[in-house]
């Protein structure tokens, strides 16, 4: 369950709002006991949180691998910026308008490190356009859901938070087999399959 300072900052971000199907809220805290470890601390997870290609490394086995692309289908090693693609391999069947994989997009990043805070927010999207043979988006949620993970430092705690809003199934492909997968894989999200994987990768991000 959500705890109170986390709502609180919520109300202070850029998180969407919860409007349709279903939401999931992950918060995970650490305090330390002076301002500089604190302060490294924040910025140990800030660079977690930038470094997708690694993110399966947080998370652990049996977790979806991550690739942060350009609009070429190329790997970056860079942090991630505004319109950057990721490349998602889950477990299980991957979508055929994808050529095999799941796709997001980097659609807001927001850093303000004088205040140690930093939101990253990926949406479901099309595939790059180098990979791209049909409009349709390549992800078993519709674009309305995001994913938005913050890590934000007060006082001496270091806070690591997951909102994954607006998750709906994705049942618009032309393809009868894409809409199916999508069904069975967004019916597993639905009854909390993804949760683990989420919560061991913003344990991971928060660190030792």
């Amino acid at each position: 369950m959500i705890n109170k300072r986390a709502m609180k900052n919520m109300e202070n971000s850029n998180i969407p709002s919860q409007v349709t199907g279903k939401k999931l809220d992950i918060t995970e805290e650490r305090t330390y006991r002076t301002s500089e470890e604190a302060v490294a601390a924040f910025d140990r997870a800030r660079e977690r949180l930038y470094a997708i290609n690694q993110w399966q490394d947080f998370a652990g086995t049996a977790s979806a691998t991550f690739e942060l692309v350009n609009a070429l289908g190329q790997v970056l090693s860079r942090p991630p910026q505004v319109g950057d693609y990721v490349k998602v391999d889950i477990p299980g069947p991957g979508s055929l308008v994808g050529k095999g994989y799941d796709w997001v997009r980097v659609t807001q990043l927001e850093d303000r490190r004088e205040d140690r805070y930093v939101q990253l927010s990926l949406q479901p999207s099309m595939p790059p356009e180098i990979l791209r043979d049909r409009d349709e988006v390549a992800h078993f949620f519709k674009p309305i859901a995001s994913t938005n993970i913050e890590v934000q430092l007060t006082g001496l705690t270091l806070h690591v938070n997951y909102y994954g809003r607006n998750e709906e199934t994705n049942l618009a492909s032309e393809s009868l087999i894409e809409n199916a997968r999508n069904a069975f894989i967004g019916l597993g999200a639905k009854i909390g399959l993804s949760y683990p994987q989420w919560k061991r990768l913003v344990e991971g991000i928060l660190g030792d």
